[in-house]
């Protein structure tokens, strides 16, 4: 007599099979949490974790449980940073402004369509809420604000010449741009390495690649030296 569970039997068969999805299964769960905790462990090894507790911050990695008090999305601004896709973050005080310094991916606007992800870094300042504005020098601004902020002129031929700017009420922002602001930002040579927009209750700028200490505290004092000078319009 052939019993069921011969080798050969389509029972057999079958059970053997349910195991290899079950053995499978477990050693992918095995997997995966080795993965997890080597990824928590490069993270808490990774220079923002350790400016975090010299500095009395918070990072904010990708396993972390913790979410930043404030800033926004820097692909979707339409979202504040901690609902943000980043891969990590340091949250700190520093000279008496709090920050937030953001490692990010990105893909839009890539020549040829190339969809892979590419790093960006965000630097981003809190400050008072006021009327949106957006600084250049080379007028490369982000399509978003290209389409919904006008061009401002302030008929100062040097001035617009050397910066671009852009603004929800550009007549406004003209008059606020007044002839100190204009020789301060043409002059600032460090506006034609990071543009400066203000919106959402931030100040912020950033560019390729992820932050290093020497550019995140570089980018700070550059916005603090902005926020001191640049106009705003309190809503």
């Amino acid at each position: 007599m052939v019993s069921a569970l011969d080798a050969d039997s389509p029972i057999a068969t079958v059970i053997g099979a349910i195991l290899m999805l079950v053995i499978g299964a477990g050693l992918l769960a095995v997997v995966l949490i080795v993965a997890s905790k080597m990824s928590g462990r490069r993270e808490r090894r990774h220079w923002m974790a350790g400016f975090a507790a010299e500095v009395s911050g918070t990072f904010h990695g990708e396993h972390s449980k913790t979410s930043p008090g404030f800033g926004v999305d820097p692909v979707s601004l339409e979202r504040p940073l901690a609902e943000a896709a980043i891969v990590r973050c340091v949250e700190f005080g520093y000279r008496d402004h709090d920050f937030v310094g953001v490692d990010y991916l990105d893909d839009r606007h890539q020549p040829g369509g190339d969809s892979t992800p590419r790093a960006f870094h965000s630097v981003q300042l809190r400050v008072p809420e006021s009327a949106p504005l957006f600084v250049s020098a080379d007028g490369a601004f982000p399509t978003r604000v290209m389409r919904e902020f006008e061009q401002v002129k302030t008929f100062d031929r040097d001035f617009d010449g050397a910066v671009k700017v852009r603004a929800a009420d550009r007549e406004r922002a003209a008059e606020l741009l007044t002839q100190e602001v204009r020789d301060w930002l043409r002059a600032e040579t460090r506006l034609t390495q990071w543009p400066v927009y203000l919106e959402r209750a931030t100040l912020r700028t950033g560019g390729q690649r992820p932050l290093t200490r020497e550019t995140l505290l570089a980018e700070a004092d550059y916005l603090i030296d902005v926020s001191g000078r640049l106009p705003t319009d309190r809503r």
